[in-house]
Order: structure tokens, then C-alpha cells, then sequence
């Protein structure tokens, strides 16, 4: 361990001395920062917060397979690993301080980074500093593990910089690094599920955006580690010290293994993950929230439809409240309604609807719906909307308000609900005014749609006015 510091030390002395090589450590992911920030976020603070994470991702990627990985690959090819060989040094040195000198680099790069985002962009930093410290360790961990087992299976600088522009261009392109998730299509949001980058960028937007605990991405963490764990052995495994000495096919067969925790991660994230209803709330984040849907105080303005505080509510929710699923997923995605206790605003009780969304035959969604049957009580005023209460889950829901004349257009409104109790309005004037009297039963509809996964909704309080 004592040698392997004393090597990183001298590499990062040797750094520090080099023009060309100060620009790209220091100068170079600036760039990438006044780019994403000035340029595609316009300056604003929100928006930069946003891209903050894909900003330091690209910097660690690059540190990873063209600092520390082609570096490797030239320091063989120069025969600079000559000088170590007759001192009592190991391979394991070698790589250790390779990683090592690479960490040390990357922790004041990230804080010049924090700081001129605040400075020049006036970014909130909506992180405390032990979770941003711990991404950038396993994120440069990870793609160090990355740089380094390409470097071990490269026999010379051209096909290292074959192997580094492919894997680059895919992780650049397709794990949300240069373009939102939300906005490439549903094929390449499952991809991205088994590229690391997006582990990364995702995990820095869930965080810093929506507030998310660093807890509530350990799989996207374990996956991370698990990789450069494989790449630090592999690259110790393979180590070469001539440029003349060559690896086996058996060897670049060994070398494969180091995508196996990504394979697994990305079945495992297809399957059971919801990372499109995620991605989806982060980048909703971006703009303030419609006045629909933003927090506001209880009122208690309109008349009151559904309170679920009868006691035969149970009995009730069987014969009003429907459930249907997207047929092609038919079996597979269910949903089902309970009373809880209590409800919003100190009532007694809501209703609860929850259940799990199953890929459709052929997609990468489904859907679950609930619809509530109601008809207007006797002399109430043309409807002009619904106010309810409602709370849940971060998936991405729609409510829709369907009148009993077909032809008419159906109101509806997209939401993603908090944890905390919130009024939602779904405005429907007009549509009363053009239906005859004796026709006044609607249905007022709960819809989610997305990748499979658990969902879960609270409603209150529902309202007409």
C-alpha cells in the first residue's frame, strides 16, 4: 500500500507539471459545465441543478477511460513500466496507485465544478456533502474498474481508443448523460437500464432534484461497486509490463465477466424497477408545477360527494368502485381498493388504490384503472369541476372526468402525487350546461400508466363545484 501512494503521488506531480494535461483534468470538464449550464439549461438555477449530475458523470467517465485507462495502455506501450519491474512491486501496486492517483484527481476536479455552479449559476445545492462525496467514490470506482479492464485487454493504443469511442459513444448517447431519459424512447429507456452511466446520472438527478435519500438507490450503488470491483481484479489479473507481451483470447473471454453485474442489474431493473416513472418525476421537476396540482390549502368550497366515512364504505367500494386492467396484460396487472384510517385533513377515513402495472404484450406499459360511477344530487348547480385529496406514490397517474354524453370531451389531468396529503382541481366547466337533465351520471376516473411496478393512491374529500 506505502509504494502504491508513492507512485500515485509521483503521477500526480507528474500531471501537475504537464500543460496539456492540467487543461484536460481541470479546464476541460469546466467546459462541459458552462456548456450544459449556460447553453442547454439557460442559466437556469433549476435546470442546472438538472444537469449537474450528467456534468459529473461525463468528467468521471472521461477520467476513467482516457485518463486512467489510455494512460495505462501508453505507460506499456513506452515501456515506462520497465523501471518499476526490478523493484519490489507487484502488480496490484501498479493498479492500486493507478486508482489511487485517479481518485485523488477527481475529488478537487468535482469541487471546482461544485463551486463555479453556484458562483457563476447560482445552483441550489440540494445535497449534503457526504452523499455527493459517496457518489463520486463509487462512480469514479466504477468506471475506473471500467477504464482499467479495457486497458488490460488492449494490446495497443489504437485499439484501446477502438474500444474506449465505443463504449463512450454508448454511454454518452443512450444513459441520459447528453440527453434526458424521458425523452428517447421506450427501447432505450430499457437499454439504458444495463449501461452504468445511468445508474449514475439518474441516482445524482433522484437526489438532487427530487430530494431522495442516497438509501433508496443502493441497487443502482451495489451494481457500481460489484463492476469496479471486477474491473480493479480483471486489470490486476491481466496486468502487463512490456508492450511485447499479449493477451490471450482466453483472457478477453475472462474479461467479459466484467459486464455480468450490469446484465443482471438491467434485467433486474426492467423487471421489477420503476426507472421510466422516475425519470419522469425528476424531469417534471424541471418547471414549476401547475397551479392544478400545486400544494394549496384545504377548502372546503363545493359539495361533498364521497368522504368514505360511512361505515358500510367496505360494502360500498365493492358495488360503485371498479377496476379494470389493460387487456394484452390481462391476469398479470391488478388493483384493488381499501379503507384506511385516517384520511386528509383529520377525517376519518380515505380510500386507498393500489396494486402492481404489468408490461403489455408487445410494450413496455400497461395501465390499471379505477372508475367511481356518480350521478349530480338533486338541485345541485351545473358542474363546473372536482376537488379531492389526494396523496401517493412518485408514479405518474392521470384523472379524468368522463360525462355521460359520449360526444362531449372528457377533462382530464396528469399528476404525480407527493407522500403529503394535496388538493388536486380537475376543471370540467360547461360541459353540464350542454347535457339535458334527466342525463347526469359520470364517472370519475383513475388511471396509471408506465413500466411494471407497484402503485399506490390515496383519495379524499371528493368534491363537486
Amino acid at each position: 500500500m506505502k509504494h502504491s501512494i508513492r507512485i500515485a503521488l509521483m503521477g500526480i506531480r507528474l500531471v501537475m507539471r504537464t500543460k496539456v494535461a492540467l487543461f484536460f483534468t481541470f479546464i476541460f470538464p469546466l467546459i462541459f459545465l458552462f456548456v450544459y449550464a449556460g447553453i442547454f439549461a439557460h442559466g437556469n438555477p433549476r435546470e442546472v441543478l438538472y444537469l449537474f449530475g450528467p456534468v459529473v458523470t461525463l468528467n468521471i467517465m472521461s477520467s476513467g477511460f482516457f485518463g486512467l485507462g489510455l494512460q495505462s495502455v501508453m505507460q506499456r506501450e513506452r515501456g515506462s513500466l520497465r523501471r518499476y519491474r526490478l523493484a519490489p512491486l507487484g502488480a496490484g501496486n501498479m493498479v492500486l496507485s493507478s486508482l489511487i492517483a485517479n481518485y485523488l484527481l477527481e475529488l478537487p476536479t468535482i469541487a471546482l465544478l461544485v463551486f463555479c455552479a453556484m458562483a457563476f449559476f447560482h445552483m441550489p445545492l440540494r445535497i449534503d456533502l457526504l452523499t455527493l462525496f459517496l457518489l463520486v467514490t463509487v462512480g469514479t470506482f466504477a468506471f475506473a474498474g471500467f477504464g482499467l479492464t479495457i486497458a488490460s485487454v488492449a494490446n495497443t493504443m489504437q485499439e484501446a481508443q477502438v474500444y474506449n469511442n465505443v463504449f463512450w459513444f454508448a454511454l454518452l448517447f443512450l444513459s441520459g448523460v447528453t440527453v434526458p431519459l424521458p425523452m428517447l424512447p421506450g427501447w432505450i429507456q430499457r437499454f439504458a437500464a444495463f449501461l452504468p452511466a445511468t445508474y449514475l446520472v439518474s441516482s445524482f438527478q433522484a437526489i438532487m432534484v427530487g430530494g431522495q435519500s442516497v438509501f433508496q438507490h443502493k441497487a443502482e450503488m451495489a451494481a457500481l461497486l460489484v463492476s469496479g470491483t471486477f474491473g480493479v481484479l480483471l486489470a490486476w489479473k491481466l496486468f502487463r509490463w512490456e508492450k511485447e507481451e499479449r493477451i490471450t483470447t482466453r483472457a478477453r473471454v475472462i474479461a467479459l465477466t466484467f459486464v455480468v453485474p450490469f446484465i443482471v442489474m438491467g434485467f433486474w431493473m426492467n423487471e421489477h424497477g420503476n426507472l421510466a416513472a422516475t425519470w419522469k418525476q425528476t424531469f417534471s421537476m424541471l418547471s414549476p408545477p401547475a397551479p392544478a396540482v400545486q400544494q394549496q390549502a384545504p377548502t372546503q368550497e363545493g359539495t361533498l360527494l364521497n368522504g368514505f366515512e360511512s361505515l358500510e364504505q367496505s360494502e360500498i367500494l365493492l358495488k360503485t368502485w371498479q377496476v379494470s386492467t389493460d387487456p394484452t396484460a390481462a391476469g398479470r396487472s391488478v388493483g384493488e381498493f381499501e379503507v384506511i384510517s385516517p384520511g386528509a385533513n383529520g377525517t376519518g377515513h380515505a380510500l386507498r388504490f393500489k396494486g402492481r402495472v404489468e408490461a403489455a404484450l408487445g410494450s413496455n406499459t400497461g395501465y390499471v384503472t379505477a372508475r367511481y360511477p356518480f350521478t349530480l344530487p338533486e338541485g345541485a348547480p351545473p358542474l363546473r369541476g372536482m376537488q379531492l385529496e389526494i396523496r401517493g406514490d412518485s408514479r405518474l397517474f392521470q384523472a379524468k372526468l368522463v360525462p355521460p354524453d359520449p360526444t362531449l370531451p372528457a377533462p382530464s389531468l396528469n399528476f404525480i402525487p407527493d407522500a403529503e396529503w394535496q388538493s388536486i382541481r380537475l376543471p370540467a366547466a360547461g360541459l353540464a350546461a350542454n347535457l339535458p337533465p334527466h342525463r347526469n351520471s359520470w364517472v370519475l376516473e383513475f388511471r396509471v400508466d408506465g413500466p411494471p411496478g407497484g402503485f399506490q393512491l390515496d383519495i379524499d374529500e371528493i368534491r363537486i363545484y
